[in-house]
């Protein structure tokens, strides 16, 4: 079971694109966009990266990854957006749908991607939107939800029946959501 715990423990983050989100064009016409998204389910494009024959071109630079570690260490987090951050994770650990994986190392990879987030938005300190957005890509692939038998209300007399459907359908994601409204962000 410990081991279960765990499992996603060495993944950074996670992240989805999905269809509604767009694809990159070189094309300004929106036809062209519209075009694409209606076609995206039916063509199979081979990726430039599977392509043998030419060369992988990375996004960021070895001098900008390392100015972006940098500029992060001078990047600040106030008390409030630090409490906000402790707020979330304390949050996401007592949520009744969580059963586990909000852990020490995934809040120091939260606490590193927010003081990453400033200087790649522009900034040098730390907003409570990006701590949000921060949320979003680190916990996902790291929580582990509880099955309705592990639920702590049965501790104390829940119908079974009504904890099934009370957990039925909640998702890490929506449990992320729960928690980002449940909890106030500074001003």
């Amino acid at each position: 079971m410990f081991a279960k715990l765990w499992k996603n423990d060495h993944i950074f983050l996670s992240h989805f694109h999905g269809l509604e989100d767009g694809f990159p064009n070189l094309e300004n016409a929106s036809e062209w966009i519209e075009d694409d998204r209606s076609s995206s389910s039916s063509v199979v494009r081979k990726s430039v990266l599977q392509n043998p024959n030419i060369a992988p071109i990375a996004t960021f630079s070895e001098a900008d990854i390392q100015a972006l570690v940098t500029a992060s260490k001078y990047t600040t987090v106030t008390a409030e957006v630090e409490c906000y951050l402790h707020d979330i994770v304390t949050f996401l650990r007592m949520h009744r749908a969580v059963d586990g994986g909000v852990n020490p190392r995934a809040t120091q990879h939260f606490k590193t991607l927010i003081k990453c987030l400033g200087p790649l938005h522009g900034l040098d300190y730390v907003t409570p939107s990006l701590v949000a957005i921060a949320a979003r890509k680190i916990y996902p692939h790291r929580i582990i939800m509880t099955v309705p038998e592990r639920d702590r209300s049965l501790q104390y007399g829940s119908n079974l029946a009504a904890v099934k459907a009370v957990l039925q359908g909640v998702t890490p994601e929506s449990v992320i959501e729960d928690v980002l409204v449940a909890v106030e962000a500074p001003l």
